[in-house]
């Protein structure tokens, strides 16, 4: 008995191994690349990752590392001092006493990890809630004490999802009347369709019908039909993995004329191969777009992503906002060797040269930043993309 439970033991354990190395090898520089110059006797800054995913790795943490390993290899030191990325593989980060006590007794120096859980696990009332965020996690500037970690958020909340979402029905699209398609068995759909709903009609559009889609096919079809009588300018869909591609096929097919917003999608392009043709003119709203940044950082990001294609694919939401997160911590880092104190990062970041559109940060360590608009085109040759049409600063 004791053999078989050691063999289990062994057998999990090289199964996280091999996870942790499948994600790590995507942190593996180019041998080709110039190696970055750094004082070889100086002790490496330490930063953590955990991504916390489970049962493996899914696209949406690949993203996140990704994001993070070109950062690294772009910017892979900091005061002629070389910086080492430590995988870890579980982080409970609810209790930041005792996490500050781990990365004073790992000499952790920063901390890297995913904030946002899967849609289904978000509470239908939490609206500060945001399913795909990165968060910053920076020790104290004294190693030796275990003062208060600093912590920031990267990645809009479902309010600011919802808030730009309305403005861009009424103020772009000049929505008047406005339906729901909303799968009421997921959490976070039913949470942003409340806070839509309330957005949009104190910017001066109404609801009409909401298409309720969770129940099966049947539901599904009936419901469109139903809305469809109501003639809405505009159909907001938050998105759900299950049901939003489904209802909007559906709408194609009973020839809707109306406008379709989604937002809530991780990946973009899995989004974009799933639904294919059938997305052709609709909107998306996310937390990045290519064409909405231009900053020397954002392209040099681009231009890394493209050159590492086949390994890392295109740069998507994920990665830029894990990027993004890396390079603040890079240069938290610096502004905590000037002074003790991180009382001016709101400054720091208006200077950054943004990947996603950061514009400041909020009182709790949340850091404010648009969100950007774009268009499904389906293309001839290379299948449906999207074409970048506005950002918005929910703020």
């Amino acid at each position: 008995m004791g053999s078989m439970k050691n063999r289990r033991w062994y057998g999990c354990r090289a199964g996280m191994v091999l996870v942790i190395g499948f994600l790590l090898a995507g942190c593996s520089h180019d041998k080709r690349e110039e190696a970055l110059e750094y004082d070889p006797d100086k002790e490496p800054v330490k930063i953590g990752i955990c991504l916390q995913e489970k049962g493996g790795p899914d696209e949406y943490s690949r993203q996140l590392l990704n994001g993070i390993c070109i950062a690294h290899e772009i910017k892979g030191v900091i005061d002629n001092t070389k910086i080492t990325l430590v995988m870890k593989q579980t982080c409970d980060t609810a209790d930041l006493d005792a996490f500050s006590a781990v990365m004073l007794h790992e000499g952790l120096q920063g901390f890297i990890y995913s904030a946002g859980g899967p849609e289904k696990d978000i509470a239908a009332f939490d609206v500060k809630a945001d399913q795909g965020s990165v968060a910053v996690m920076i020790a104290p500037g004294n190693m030796n004490s275990e003062s208060d970690v600093q912590v920031f958020r990267i990645g809009s909340t479902m309010s600011n999802q919802a808030r730009v979402a309305a403005l861009f029905g009424v103020r772009s699209l000049r929505a008047g009347s406005v339906a729901i398609v909303l799968d009421q068995k997921v959490g976070g759909c039913i949470l942003l369709a409340s806070l839509f709903s309330s957005e949009l009609i104190d910017a001066g559009g109404r609801i009409v019908n909401i298409a309720y889609v969770g129940d099966g096919p049947d539901e599904l079809e009936s419901s469109v039909a139903a809305m469809m009588c109501h003639n809405p300018d505009v159909i907001y869909i938050p998105y759900s993995e299950e049901t939003s591609l489904r209802a909007i096929i559906k709408l194609k097919e009973m020839g809707s004329c109306s406008d379709v917003m989604i937002s809530n999608v991780t990946s973009e392009q899995k989004f974009l191969r799933k639904g294919g043709e059938a997305l052709d003119k609709t909107y998306l709203i996310t937390d990045f777009h290519p064409d909405a940044v231009q900053s020397k950082r954002a392209k040099e990001l681009m231009k890394r992503y493209a050159q590492k294609s086949r390994e890392s694919k295109a740069l998507e939401t994920g990665g830029a906002l894990s990027s993004e997160a890396y390079f603040l911590l890079c240069d938290l880092l610096m502004l905590r060797r000037d002074s003790d104190a991180l009382e001016d990062v709101a400054s720091l970041i208006s200077d950054m040269e943004t990947v996603s559109g950061m514009t400041g940060v909020d009182a709790s360590g949340r850091i404010t930043k648009s969100m950007h608009i774009s268009q499904v085109h389906k293309g001839i040759l290379r299948g449906p993309r999207l074409i970048y049409k506005e950002s918005i600063n929910p703020l």
